[in-house]
């Protein structure tokens, strides 16, 4: 098969499959990107901010905003904080508008000199800190899709469905560019459930295409085995380790693929202990302190890069040979003169009887370091936390864990969650996880999944949260001032333009909320008024509507 964006530009054959069934050529979709160019040429500013959720649209502006010259940032997410750290930058996010029609694509240059100054810059997931912007050419995208369809073999006409955005550079490639390069096409909307994969499976299956599925660990692991995959080739999943045990559930094969923003693709492995197989296009080498070294044609640097990674690889002059990961070296940390390693810590704690999740970080206060973790409890245990309570809970886990570790590597600090915090790359924020461990004005987002003008929220509600406290002593609630507190701020971190709170309509508070709770917030929006509802389970805690101040001019900006 043949790989090249060029190839298909006025090809008949099926790009995009919208959620109707419509489909979308290839033809169509490169006049489309004529269109676009044309007016974003128009524009004056050199670096522009792109964040659609429609696929279809986002590749449109990707590639016009490419052709006439921009380069283009692609944030991790959009909130009001970035669009103003970005507009004080003079960069705004473009959209799409249908001022004027393309009748020709004679207009398109793939040459090298086009695709090696084709810029395009994406950001780390802030996993180790802030995030930072990582640059890419579209030359390296290019050569990074022919490593991929060099490694795997999938058909011509499969059609790949995604579970992750496409906003970060493992979805750009796997669900889009994949695709545009070699031919085949994509599903026009993220999914957001297993059952919706299967459902769209089976919606699509009448088109007699196969389809391969871009999901991630956090969604494989509440994958059931009532939920069957149809005419599905291969399971791809990044963004963290896949959890022993997922494969079973799924009646299709789990393909794991490794790699980072820096490096971009590195291996690959179908099994939860294989070793890990590099790319067509990927060297590694062991270097001091065993640390993955990687060199790629489609990373950011032509030089070997230092990954972070201690491995095991099999003895071999081939700069291809498998390897095995041996964990993070950046998490050795040295607390107290004491050289500890935060992964064993983990491993000890894992061991312990209840606990399915930890992660152990170390944290700063009053010029201190202090150790601490976050747990996932099991059902049961979970109910003996709510039963004996949190000290003697802990002083009981301490008790088993003095035998197992040295007491400086026994945690100080613990906090209990459902789940370990996630962003939209399934990988975990440090930097949010030693919040935690600070004074807690909001409840915890344990997830997040956001459509057109609906975002949704898992959030839950730990006992350490300030709005516990006095609300009351012996029978604690979270006040509903509190609801209307965090609520407000998660609709403005979303939706940039919306300024201050100045009304309420049907505002509703049916039940309470305890510590401990796991709540469902939806938040649709419509003009300037953001509607809520608060849910646990099938019962509606609270509901209403918030009417904000908008920003016009920022509403407006960045329209082509």
């Amino acid at each position: 098969m043949s790989c090249h964006f060029q190839h298909h530009i006025h090809s008949p054959q099926t790009l995009c499959i919208k959620t109707d069934l419509s489909r979308i050529s290839f033809q169509k979709f490169w006049l489309d990107v004529a269109s676009q160019a044309l007016q974003i040429q128009q524009l004056e500013a050199p670096v522009w901010a792109l964040w659609e959720q429609d696929s279809y649209d986002f590749l449109v502006l990707l590639f016009a905003a490419l052709q006439a010259n921009k380069q283009v940032v692609l944030p991790p997410h959009r909130v009001s904080d970035l669009e103003k750290e970005l507009a004080s930058q003079q960069i705004y996010f473009l959209h799409r508008t249908a001022h004027f029609v393309a009748t020709d694509t004679n207009i398109f240059n793939f040459d090298s000199n086009f695709l090696n100054q084709a810029q395009l810059y994406f950001y780390t997931s802030g996993s180790t800190g802030q995030p930072k912007k990582i640059p890419r050419t579209l030359q390296q995208l290019f050569n990074e899709v022919c490593g991929l369809d060099a490694s795997f073999v999938l058909p011509e006409q499969a059609v790949a469905i995604a579970t992750v955005s496409h906003q970060h550079i493992y979805g750009l490639l796997f669900k889009l560019l994949w695709p545009l390069a070699s031919g085949r096409s994509f599903y026009q909307n993220q999914v957001a459930f297993p059952e919706d994969v299967a459902d769209i499976q089976k919606k699509i299956a009448p088109l007699n295409q196969s389809n391969y599925v871009i999901s991630s660990p956090a969604l494989l692991k509440r994958w059931t085995k009532d939920v069957l995959l149809y005419d599905c080739i291969t399971v791809y999943t990044s963004g963290g380790k896949l959890d022993s045990g997922v494969r079973p559930f799924l009646n299709c094969p789990i393909t794991e693929v490794f790699g980072s923003s820096e490096t971009g693709g590195i291996a690959h492995r179908q099994e939860d202990d294989a070793w890990w197989i590099p790319f067509a296009n990927v060297e590694i080498q062991s270097g001091e302190q065993q640390e993955l070294a990687v060199k790629a044609n489609h990373a950011f640097s032509t030089d070997w890069i230092l990954t972070g990674d201690k491995v095991e690889v099999i003895e071999s002059d081939h700069l291809k040979s498998p390897f095995k990961l041996l964990g993070r070296l950046d998490r050795i940390v040295k607390l107290e003169e004491k050289r500890l390693s935060l992964d064993a810590i983990e491993q000890k704690i894992l061991e312990l009887d209840g606990i399915t999740q930890c992660h152990v970080l170390v944290y700063e206060k009053a010029h201190r370091q202090i150790l601490a973790t976050v747990i996932v409890l099991s059902q049961e245990a979970r109910q003996r936390l709510e039963n004996h309570g949190k000290a003697d809970f802990i002083a009981t886990l301490k008790k088993q864990l003095a035998e197992k570790l040295e007491s400086i590597a026994i945690p100080r600090q613990w906090r209990f969650l459902m789940q370990l915090p996630q962003n939209t790359q399934s990988k975990l924020n440090k930097t949010y996880l030693k919040s935690l461990f600070q004074p807690m004005n909001l409840p915890v987002v344990l997830a997040q999944h956001s459509l057109n003008e609906q975002i949704s929220y898992r959030l839950e509600f730990t006992p350490e949260l300030e709005c516990f406290k006095g609300h009351f002593p012996n029978f604690p609630i979270y006040p509903g001032v509190g609801q209307i507190g965090f609520i407000q701020h998660l609709a403005k971190q979303h939706w940039a333009d919306l300024q201050w709170c100045n009304g309420f309509e049907q505002m509703k508070f049916q039940n309470l909320i305890r510590p401990y709770s796991c709540v469902d917030l939806n938040l649709t929006r419509k003009a300037h008024k953001v509607s809520f509802e608060l849910k646990m389970a099938d019962k509606t805690l609270a509901s209403g509507r918030l009417l904000f101040s908008v920003d016009s001019a920022q509403t407006s900006s960045g329209s082509v």
